[in-house]
C-alpha cells in the first residue's frame, strides 16, 4: 500500500482506497503510475496527463493504423537514447523506428479535451455559489426591507424632527410613498411649531384656544391650557368678585388655582354685606341718632357696646355715652334732629370663626333749633363707626364737613 495523490482533487490517500473520500472518484483498481515522470492518473486515459508518455493500451499500434507487429519492449535506457540522441550516428533498428513512429504519433496528436467529469463539478459548483449568493442577497434584502418598515411605523408615530429626519437621511432608497409621508408629517410638525410660537408670543387667550382648536393632540396642548389658565386667573384676582371666582372654577375644574379660587370666593362671601345685614345696620344707627333726637337716655345706652370708643374717648362708660348726647343740648337749644341719609358703606370682617363685626362709613345732617331762630343751623357730618358681632356699636367717630 502506497500514499498517492488523487488524479481528481489532489487529495492525499492510499493506493487501496476504494473512492477518495474528497471527491469520491474511484482509486483501487482504477489507477496508475506514470513510468516516465511517477504521475499517478487514472488507467482509462491514453496517456500521462503530465509528460504525455503512453500508457499499455495507448502504446500497442491499432489494427487499423499498423501492421499486426508486436511492438518491442523498449527499456528505459533505449528509450532515453531515441528521445534525447547525442552527436554521433545511430544505426537505426526496426525497432527503434517503430518506437520513432510512435512517439511523433504522439507529438502531432493534440492535447487531451478537458475531462467531463470536471466540467461538470465546475458548473455545478457555479449554480450552487449562484444560489447561495441570491439566498443570501434575498434575505439581505428582506432584512433591510423589514428593518426600514419599521423605522418607517416608529418615525410616523414620532413628533419629534429629529427622528423624522434620521429616517430620511438613513433610507435614502426607501419606497417613494414612505419618504413622502415622512417629509409630509415632517412639515406638519414644523406648522404646529410656527402656530404655538406666534400663540406663545401673542400671550393671547384667543390665540392659544384657537391653537388647541386646530391642533388638539399637539404636544404643546397642557402648556397652552396652563397659560390659559392662568390668564384668567390673574383676570379673577384683579376683579375679585365672588362672581368671576365661581366663573373660574367652573370653566377650571382641574385647574391649577382651583383651591385658590374658591378659598377666595369664600372669603369674598364671608364678606358680602346681605340685605339683612345691610338693614340691621341701618336700624342700629337711626335707634342711635333718634335716641339723641329724642334724648331718650336708656334707648341710647341700648345700642351701644360697653367700653366703646366714642369720639376721641375710649373705654367709655354709660354715663359717658349719655354726657355725649346732653352735650348737644344747650341752653338756647330747643331741639336737635339727625337725619340719615341711609348711604351705608359698609365693610365685614371675621373676627370669629363665624363672627362678624362691620365696619361702616356714612353721611349725616344735624338740624339745631335755638330759641333765637335766628342761630337756628344745619352741619352735616361724616360718621365711622363700627358694629361688633352682639349688634353693638363699639366705636363712633364724627368729622363735621366744612362747606
Amino acid at each position: 500500500m502506497a500514499i498517492i495523490k488523487c488524479p481528481e482533487c489532489g487529495h492525499q490517500i492510499s493506493d487501496k482506497a476504494p473512492t477518495c473520500p474528497s471527491c469520491g472518484v474511484e482509486i483501487a483498481g482504477k489507477v496508475t503510475r506514470c513510468p516516465k515522470c511517477g504521475e499517478v492518473y487514472l488507467n482509462n486515459e491514453d496517456w500521462c496527463p503530465h509528460c504525455h508518455y503512453p500508457t499499455q493500451q495507448a502504446a500497442s499500434p491499432k489494427p487499423a493504423m499498423m501492421a499486426p507487429v508486436a511492438a518491442p519492449v523498449v527499456n528505459e535506457e533505449a528509450q532515453r537514447e531515441h528521445t534525447e540522441p547525442n552527436d554521433k550516428t545511430q544505426t537505426s533498428t526496426p525497432a527503434s523506428k517503430a518506437v520513432t513512429t510512435t512517439r511523433r504519433q504522439q507529438q502531432q496528436t493534440p492535447p487531451p479535451p478537458k475531462k467531463k467529469t470536471s466540467k461538470v463539478g465546475i458548473i455545478v459548483s457555479f449554480v450552487i455559489a449562484l444560489i447561495i449568493c441570491g439566498v443570501c442577497f434575498y434575505m439581505y434584502k428582506d432584512a433591510q426591507d423589514k428593518k426600514e418598515m419599521q423605522e418607517w411605523n416608529f418615525a410616523m408615530q414620532s413628533n419629534d424632527p429629529l427622528v423624522l429626519q434620521g429616517y430620511l437621511d438613513t433610507f435614502k432608497d426607501a419606497p417613494l410613498a414612505h419618504r413622502d409621508s415622512i417629509m409630509a408629517h415632517l412639515q406638519a410638525i414644523k406648522q404646529v411649531d410656527d402656530d404655538w410660537t406666534n400663540a406663545l408670543v401673542s400671550l393671547s387667550k384667543s390665540a392659544l384656544e384657537e391653537y388647541i382648536r386646530k391642533h388638539p393632540e399637539s404636544s404643546h396642548k397642557q402648556e397652552a391650557k396652563h397659560l390659559i389658565d392662568s390668564i384668567d386667573w390673574a383676570f379673577c384676582l384683579n376683579a375679585n368678585t365672588v362672581e368671576e371666582y365661581l366663573n373660574y372654577m367652573k370653566n377650571h375644574d382641574d385647574g391649577d388655582h382651583y383651591d385658590e379660587a374658591e378659598d377666595a370666593m369664600k372669603k369674598l362671601k364671608t364678606q358680602e354685606i346681605t340685605a339683612e345685614e345691610k338693614a340691621l345696620i341701618g336700624n342700629i344707627f337711626h335707634n342711635f341718632f333718634v335716641s339723641i333726637n329724642s334724648r331718650d337716655e336708656n334707648a341710647l345706652i341700648g345700642t351701644t357696646a360697653d367700653g366703646m370708643t366714642l369720639l376721641d374717648k375710649t373705654n367709655t362708660s354709660k354715663a359717658d355715652v349719655v354726657e355725649f348726647m346732653n352735650r348737644w343740648y344747650k341752653e338756647d337749644v330747643t331741639g336737635i334732629t339727625f337725619k340719615l341719609p341711609g348711604q351705608y358703606d359698609i365693610k365685614k370682617r371675621e373676627v370669629a370663626d363665624a363672627q362678624y363685626e362691620y365696619e361702616v362709613t356714612f353721611p349725616a345732617t344735624l338740624d339745631i333749633q335755638h330759641t333765637d331762630a335766628a342761630k337756628n343751623a344745619t352741619n352735616k357730618y361724616r360718621v365711622n363707626a363700627i358694629v361688633n358681632p352682639e349688634g353693638r356699636i363699639s366705636l363712633l367717630k364724627m368729622t363735621k364737613l366744612v362747606e
